[in-house]
């Protein structure tokens, strides 16, 4: 064996290579884990072999590389945040915080250091932190949506320290800055990012008890979520919309949101959900004209809510409850034309019976329970990461609760990779690494597959040479995230024709319902014939109605190349939309698209 011959850079590479094989079974893995955290010791990495016990779980190991200060602080400070968050005695999870606390700030990295602290429980010192980088983001006045987070969570720990003039004043600010960044994000495309800003404005709403700001979020958050036809999700946050709205007593907004929800409901072909929304609708027309007579309001209000109870009960066929609505209409202090009218109409369905109709909020099996990430920390760790690809990848091999061995031992690998750039970066300051460790990072980052490895392949993108642009290209292929296409829009219109040639590859893979937006995007604002086609195969396997819409017009208005290349990709497509708008819109085509749609239903079995 190598190391036997004290020949560690070989046994170093040689044991590296066997742990590519990521999906060995673990007892053998974990074996040539040990062996290469042995070899790293006695050559002198100190950080390549923390990194290996944090994958082992070896906390003797880890404590006597971190207690010899051989490791820098970061790597000490997410140690201890490690065992603090699997310590089961409260006084060492609290001592473990505060050491993670004290050396994320001695490294300068605030955010993390505050989040170490609240976790610890020491809302006094986290609150100042959060002022501190609130201060410093402010005043620099590039990053709204960082300043705004800032703001948010030093809201949140003036309120839990009793200060709530100081979390007021912290709210208002996080608000504008959040509003701010959302319309930024949303004029150049990036809507996911304006996702993440409403969802804090609900935050924000609910931890400060201001309803406006959980209306507004979630108003724009089932927005996006509707134009990324993502429906379930959708309709889930209009039912916990309508929640939040009863919760804080206002009825109008709740009795709207039911309205909007059942109309949308209906047109995704779920009834017992529209059904559902519909008599929500009603009852709560209904509390909004008791209330406006509780409080003396003129008579018109509950006459109009009642009449918006009435429509919404017919839609649904519950005419005998529609009779006693009509009872409650004629019983209001109105002019004496109108309560007859209104007893007339009450005559009509005395023997009215309601329809019986299946009603149901949505169903279990439709639901995703798990809830939205708290970004003003999450995104807060990202931004002060600085797409580090050491970092990133560290966080996946520390959380074996979260992600599965395969996924930690890739990332371990990619930090390894991260942790050799750096070392020679910082042996030769001013100068990099060969490029073919940058290629390999990124080659290895594309098989970690989560979101938080965006960023350090944004990072690298960046690069300057050829070769690791295109790997970074290859590798953004199999992230199925809107944000991927930041990057891979830079990517189509890079100065190397390789890199765009790659980003087109890239682009047909990225086929999934919520990338219908930039795909669309990409294919109206490109000058190239390829990219235009690559979105056009990509599109032709996202099976919605506007994905569907727009490829017709594309066989009925565009140019050859995009007009074959959908043709072609819609005979090996596999979803329905497009044979049910094609078959639709088919007489009112021209000769040639009709021609050309009948090819396709021809080719996939249908008549047309």
């Amino acid at each position: 064996m190598a190391s036997a011959r004290g020949d560690l850079a070989r046994a170093r590479t040689a044991l590296v290579s066997a742990l590519g094989q990521t999906i060995a079974r673990e007892e053998e893995y974990a074996a040539a884990v040990r062996d290469l955290r042995e070899v790293l010791v006695a050559i002198g990495d100190p950080r390549g072999a923390l990194t290996l016990d944090w994958y082992t779980g070896s906390e003797r190991g880890q404590r006597d590389l971190v207690t010899s200060g051989r490791v820098p602080m970061i790597d000490r400070a997410r140690t201890y945040l490690a065992w603090a968050d699997r310590a089961e005695d409260a006084s060492r999870k609290q001592a473990l915080y505060a050491k993670a606390a004290d050396e994320y700030e001695s490294a300068g990295l605030v955010a993390q250091a505050a989040i170490a602290r609240e976790r610890g429980g020491d809302l006094y010192r986290a609150r100042a932190l959060w002022s501190r980088l609130s201060q410093v983001l402010g005043a620099s006045g590039g990053d709204f949506y960082a300043a705004g987070l800032a703001r948010f969570n030093l809201a949140r720990t003036s309120t839990r320290t009793g200060e709530p003039a100081a979390a007021r004043e912290a709210v208002v600010a996080a608000v504008h800055l959040l509003e701010e960044a959302a319309d930024r994000y949303e004029t150049i495309g990036q809507r996911e990012r304006a996702f993440d800003c409403y969802q804090v404005l609900i935050a924000i709403g609910r931890e400060s008890g201001e309803f406006e700001h959980v209306l507004e979020g979630y108003v724009n958050v089932i927005r996006i979520l509707r134009e990324d036809h993502l429906r379930y999700y959708a309709l889930q946050s209009y039912e916990e919309a309508l929640s939040a709205a009863e919760k804080q007593k206002e009825v109008s907004a709740a009795a709207t949101l039911a309205r909007e929800m059942s109309a949308y409901a209906r047109k995704e072909g779920l009834p017992a959900v529209a059904n559902f929304g519909t008599l929500a609708q009603a009852r709560l027309w209904q509390e909004v004209a008791e209330a406006s007579k509780a409080r003396g309001a003129p008579p018109s209000i509950a006459e109009n809510a009642l009449l918006a109870a009435v429509i919404a009960l017919g839609e649904a066929g519950q005419y005998g409850k529609v009779g006693a609505v009509y009872e409650k209409l004629a019983a209001l202090d109105l002019e004496e034309a109108r309560r007859k009218h209104y007893t007339n109409a009450r005559k009509r369905y005395v023997e009215a019976q309601d329809l019986r109709i299946e009603s149901q909020p949505l169903p279990a099996h439709l639901r995703h329970e798990v809830g939205f990430p708290e970004v003003w920390h999450v995104d807060l760790v990202e931004w002060e990461q600085r797409g580090s690809a050491s970092q990133a990848s560290g966080d996946v091999v520390l959380d074996p609760s979260a992600w599965s061995e395969v996924t930690r031992r890739r990332a371990m690998l990619a930090r390894l990779t991260a942790l050799a750039i750096e070392a020679e970066e910082e042996a030769s300051p001013g100068r990099t690494a060969q490029s073919q460790l940058y290629a390999t990072l990124a080659e290895q980052l594309a098989l970690v597959e989560l979101y938080t490895i965006l960023s350090p392949l944004e990072v690298l993108f960046r690069r300057p040479e050829r070769e690791v642009r295109i790997a970074v290209v290859r590798a953004l292929s199999r992230f199925l995230y809107k944000r991927t296409f930041i990057t891979l829009r830079e990517a189509l219109v890079d100065a190397e024709g390789g890199v765009v040639q790659e980003g087109a590859k890239a682009l047909e893979e990225l086929r999934f319902p919520h990338a219908f937006d930039p795909l669309a995007r990409i294919y109206r604002e490109s000058q190239s014939a390829v990219v235009r086609a690559s979105a056009v195969k990509a599109l032709a396997r996202i099976d919605t109605l506007e994905a569907a819409e727009m490829l017709l017009g594309v066989i009925e208005h565009d140019g050859r190349e995009e007009r074959q290349a959908a043709l072609e990709a819609l005979k090996r497509a596999r979803g329905m939309k497009f044979v049910d708008v094609a078959k639709s819109a088919l007489p009112g085509l021209s000769s040639a698209a009709q021609s050309a749609v009948r090819e396709v239903l021809r080719s996939r079995g249908i008549g047309g």
